[in-house]
């Protein structure tokens, strides 16, 4: 949308739109964090697509006055944020150390838990054929990845899932918004796929027949 489309939308707010506006972006602020839009809509005593809207228009006000805040849609959650072109100014202020590059292993173990997830350490492990006790627990550490669930099956292994963070940080809305994999690149993934299912009901078999568990 053009410059002046957007500034024209803002200048067609009520007093109530306004005032509306002035309170998602307070309550954002303060919280901290991604939001959900029912939360919003109770801060706001209005129904979820009323704040989806002035949402909307929130947004547009920032984009449009290039601000060094911006509002985030991630995972259909909302959080206010620092526009990534500030951070060096934020950590010279701030005098925080640099978190460390992640290493070629810890952003391929990252890069499977975001395609696939939620995931299984085993599964992670099935696919670089390696352990990734270290690389999983870097990125829980840096909380670009956290546990979600439990698999329903024997052992009860935990399932991994990128978080908000991951999302904000490399700048996409949600799974949905992850770059499309090449027609070889997916045909591996699904073969992939179709490995992991065979082993894991050859395990499960094997287990209900030695009185054994199956998990991570």
């Amino acid at each position: 949308m053009e410059m002046y489309e957007q500034l024209s939308l803002i200048e067609d707010e009520t007093v109530r739109d306004r005032e509306l506006s002035n309170i998602l972006e307070a309550v954002l602020f303060s919280f901290g964090r991604a939001v959900e839009v029912s939360e919003l809509a109770k801060a706001c005593d209005c129904d979820p697509g009323t704040v989806r809207k002035q949402l909307g228009r929130l947004m547009q006000r920032y984009e449009a006055e290039d601000r060094g805040l911006c509002i985030k849609e991630l995972c259909g959650k909302y959080r206010m944020c620092t526009k990534s072109r500030y951070y060096p100014n934020l950590l010279n202020v701030l005098k925080i150390e640099r978190k460390p590059v992640l290493t070629e292993v810890v952003m391929e173990t990252l890069a499977i838990i975001a395609f696939k997830n939620p995931v299984t350490k085993a599964e992670i492990e099935r696919i670089r054929g390696v352990k990734s006790d270290h690389a999983v627990n870097r990125l829980i550490e840096y909380g670009l990845v956290e546990e979600t669930g439990r698999l329903n099956a024997p052992g009860r292994p935990a399932l991994f899932a990128p978080t908000d963070e991951f999302y904000r940080r490399f700048d996409v809305s949600g799974k949905d918004g992850l770059p499309v994999p090449g027609p070889e690149i997916q045909a591996e993934i699904d073969e992939e796929v179709r490995a992991e299912l065979k082993s894991f009901d050859e395990d499960t078999q094997k287990a209900e027949t030695d009185g054994t568990e199956v998990g991570v």
